[in-house]
């Protein structure tokens, strides 16, 4: 059972000039895990995460605090593993905290359009064994397919902003680059983003949105142990597109 500690006072992403006092402090990491722990019903959280962080926190003296109640939340056997969730195509964020080894686990944005844990977070991940958990695999739904020019979201679906404007077009377009790519190592978009991740030796596992029964079983049937080729993985490269549709 994996979950996050979501930051005090709600700021998302995670900002330089913000205090960890602020964001988790000792206390409030300690009232958060046992509050989950109550709704789950459970003795023990496998892996509990920071929903957000900044490296810059660890030059301030209350990490010394929170890191000393993580270390006794852990000796009470209440979490397992810790964890950070990393700030949005952004895990040059966390690298420093990541080898502390109270961290065990990773979760970051990583598909074939965003690489950017490729630059340092895989190599580091391979050097302390740390655990990856890869979301945002489909890219919000771009790399389905399924957003087409005249596509239209329910009044108040957050989609309405991430897909503002063009993008919707030019989600579509680099869709359709894809699909020249499909064949007996995918047959669909969904199967091509997800093999393409877990192609990765670095990634420990996947996390997947899933509206539908089918889309649930769809996605396990990926986890066959079948990985893409590397002449697939080389032409995938070219589909790399670097942009962050969060921060606007």
């Amino acid at each position: 059972m994996a979950t996050k500690i979501p930051p005090q006072g709600g700021g998302w992403p995670a900002q330089r000039d913000s205090s960890i006092q602020d964001v988790f402090p000792a206390a409030y990491v300690r009232r958060c895990t046992e509050r989950s722990l109550a709704n789950l019903g459970r003795d023990a959280l496998d892996v509990q995460q920071f929903h957000v962080w900044h490296d810059v926190w660890l030059e301030q003296p209350p990490w010394e605090a929170t890191r000393a109640e993580m270390e006794k939340l852990k000796a009470e056997g209440k979490v397992k593993h810790w964890g950070i969730s990393i700030n949005d195509h952004a895990p040059e964020t966390a690298l420093h905290a990541l080898s502390d080894p109270i961290f065990e686990t990773a979760q970051v944005i990583y598909n074939i359009y965003d690489r950017s844990p490729e630059k340092a977070l895989f190599a580091l991940a391979r050097e302390k064994e740390l655990g990856i958990i890869v979301r945002v695999p489909f890219d919000e739904g771009a790399l389905t397919g399924g957003i087409r020019p005249d596509t239209m979201f329910p009044e108040g679906d957050w989609r309405h902003r991430y897909f503002q404007g063009g993008r919707k077009a030019e989600a579509a377009r680099r869709a359709q680059a894809l699909d020249a790519l499909l064949g007996h190592e995918a047959q669909t978009l969904p199967e091509l983003a997800l093999r393409f991740i877990l192609s990765r030796p670095e990634v420990s596992t996947v996390i997947p949105g899933m509206r539908r029964a089918e889309h649930a079983r769809s996605n396990a049937a990926v986890s066959d142990g079948r990985l893409l080729s590397a002449a697939m993985l080389r032409k995938l490269d070219a589909h790399a597109w670097d942009k962050n549709w969060y921060g606007s």
